[in-house]
């Protein structure tokens, strides 16, 4: 049995057609997402944009806006829970994140130091570090927390307090005594590090997947070659790292992290004197190859490929945050801060064809003066077969150990009195937090989701992505608003299972969310 509430409309043709691996009559409409930060002169943000104050390009063909609303991360209330719910937003949620990425695996030796020293001199002067967070990517590749995000079950010290950053100079120093102790990865296995540094990126944003809206890393870096050229591979070929660049940064936009770089080197190294390559391929090496992103910014690679801009440039632009900043960490740190505050998210649908494979251009504008907007210059237009970006938003939310808070959930799991395995999921969606377009006196968003069953053995198993298309009038509408998009479907789940996580996934902006409820006991039957 599957129902829902306030007159959803179930899309059960798309989602036989996606089951049965047979594709719809009609290709599925696609929304490209945009997460965008307006600053006056100062660097200050701008709050009162509307949606006729900005324009979008694709490919420099303009784009109508279909959706559009400020985002504002004040801290909400955790909500009101019945008796048996399970919500993945709590007092422990933080409503914004900022994380710095202290970059041990791939600083140099000569330079650790220094950018220890600066990184103490400058966060011990903020006057807040409200929702700010330390990390190092450690010399075997691990990301270790210095100040992490709170846990689950962790109460987050209240804002306004005494900055954590007043005590960093012994937090690091502890820590660099204990990462110093660590065995480093081979020097000359540029493609074993290089993978590493990507791992442990993928942990940083499985980790602020758990902070609803727009997020920002600072990555304090020596940087990471995006190719390696023949002296430093093992085959003597070029080693090109763009594709998994792409992927990467594809997943921090998709939830809602932008990179901030800031690139840290030795005075006289041969990085710093490498030659300028302006192809925005990292070719320092002699490749001759050119891409769509040719012109994001200049490299200094020398001949083996070792320390790339490009790497750096390419993650800025492809998440709308900011390129290499030099070497002032307290000015990034400030900035970051401040552009996770606030934002602006806008969506458009462009033309069917636009779907090319091929890198597309952005530019996002405003006709108020004095206004600088900042967001992702380029997206890659991937022809991809129906379904496939909700199944890997959903996958990768299912081996995670915390549920992912950008889309908002509470459930219950009730148990059938009459069968011990059988279960009723009643779950609510945050409509706040999904993609209503709105047409005319109607509201509709395209939201997957999926169940995931857990065991104390098995991998945990998945069932279908299924469609829930959702179309409103103006009073389901607000009723949605006030009280959630209703989900309810009956399951048989196994005798060994002990958690069932809900994962839903917004086809218009990316955003992700779950929540995980223990497996009640059947209640005692009646005898008669």
């Amino acid at each position: 049995m599957f129902r829902t509430v306030f007159g959803l409309v179930v899309g059960l043709a798309v989602g036989l057609a996606l089951l049965s691996g047979e594709a719809p009559p009609q290709p599925e409409p696609q929304m490209v997402d945009l997460n965008v930060v307006a600053l006056d002169n100062h660097g200050q943000a701008i709050t009162d944009l509307t949606r006729d104050e900005l324009r979008v390009t694709d490919n420099g063909k303009p784009q109508t806006i279909a959706f559009f609303r400020h985002r504002d991360s004040a801290l909400g209330a955790a909500p009101a829970l019945g008796p048996n719910e399970v919500s993945n937003r709590s007092r422990a949620n933080v409503p914004r994140a900022t994380v710095i990425l202290f970059d041990f695996l791939n600083e140099n030796f000569g330079t650790r130091g220094t950018v220890a020293n600066r990184l103490i001199h400058d966060l011990e002067s903020l006057p807040s570090a409200d929702y700010l967070y330390l990390y190092c990517l450690t010399l075997d590749g691990r990301l270790a927390a210095i100040h992490g995000l709170p846990g689950p079950e962790t109460e987050p010290p209240p804002p306004g307090g005494p900055p954590w950053t007043r005590q960093i100079k012994p937090l690091l120093d502890g820590a660099m005594r204990g990462l110093m102790q660590v065995r480093p990865v081979d020097d000359q296995d540029w493609n074993y590090r290089v993978g590493l540094t990507y791992a442990g990126l993928t942990a940083v944003g499985a980790e602020l997947s758990r902070v609803p809206g727009r997020k920002s890393l600072v990555w304090l870096t020596d940087s990471v070659p995006i190719e390696l050229g023949p002296r430093r591979s093992d085959t003597g070929d070029f080693v090109d790292f763009t594709p998994a660049l792409r992927r990467l940064s594809e997943m921090f936009d998709r939830s809602g992290v932008a990179i901030y770089p800031v690139r840290q080197v030795m005075l006289g190294s041969p990085d710093s004197m490498g030659a300028t390559d302006t192809s925005g391929l990292g070719g320092g090496g002699g490749n001759p190859r050119q891409t769509g992103m040719a012109g994001l910014g200049d490299s200094t690679m020398s001949a083996s490929g070792v320390g790339s801009l490009d790497t750096l440039n390419q993650f800025a632009a492809m998440t709308g945050g900011r390129q290499d900043a030099g070497k002032d960490i307290g000015a990034a740190v400030r900035q970051a801060m401040t552009d996770a505050r606030t934002s602006y998210q806008i969506a458009y649908y462009p033309p069917a064809g636009n779907w090319d494979n091929k890198f597309h251009k952005l530019r996002i504008a405003t006709t108020r003066k004095g206004v600088r907007i900042q967001a992702k210059t380029g997206y890659y237009a991937w022809q991809e077969p129906p379904g496939a970006k909700s199944e890997q938003a959903i996958d990768a939310a299912i081996p995670t150990a915390f549920d992912a808070a950008e889309i908002g959930l509470r459930a219950t799991l009730l148990p059938d009195p009459k069968d011990a395995h059988a279960m009723q999921l009643d779950a609510h969606i945050d409509a706040h937090d999904v993609v209503l377009v709105h047409a005319g006196d109607a509201y509709s968003g395209e939201l997957r989701y999926a169940i995931a069953v857990y065991t104390p053995v098995a991998q945990p198993k998945r069932g279908p992505v299924t469609p829930l298309e959702v179309y409103f009038n103006a009073q389901d509408h607000d009723k949605a608003l006030a009280q959630g998009i209703g989900l309810v479907q009956d399951m048989t789940l196994p005798a060994d299972a002990e958690n069932v996580r809900l994962i839903v996934f917004d086809r218009g902006s990316n955003a992700i969310g779950s929540v995980t409820m223990p497996v009640p006991e059947a209640s005692p039957r009646k005898l008669n």
